[in-house]
């Protein structure tokens, strides 16, 4: 569901879809892949291969209703476009005495996998 209505320029507002069961706060993502340079002679770089592609993601938000456990696979709901297979990383739950409980999810997608 649309998080609002804008006038102007199309630009995203908002995270259109909750994701791994919490009240999402917000979601990250970093492509990045392995790099390796050939080198001549004299130390300049000749040419440079890219591979390994991976995404690092980050998802914030509201509630402990992560079913997910570290290792396991996980299918987020839209807000972020997976190209592979993500598994999680690490699960930090934060609680306070006047904050609701709030959930990070940091993930890493493999594209190869």
């Amino acid at each position: 569901m649309p998080c609002g209505t804008i006038r102007g320029d199309a630009l995203t507002f908002g995270i259109d879809n909750a994701e791994a069961s919490l009240t999402t706060q917000s979601i990250s993502s970093t492509n990045k892949s392995d790099k390796k340079e050939a080198r001549d002679n004299c130390g300049i770089v000749v040419a440079v291969a890219y591979y390994n592609e991976t995404t690092e993601i980050t998802l914030e938000g509201l509630g402990t209703g992560i079913s997910t456990a570290i290792g396991e696979s996980i299918t987020l709901s839209g807000s972020y476009d997976e190209a592979g297979t993500t598994f999680v990383d690490e699960i930090t739950v934060d609680l306070a005495n006047e904050e609701f409980a709030k959930v990070s999810v940091k993930m890493t997608s493999y594209s190869g996998i």
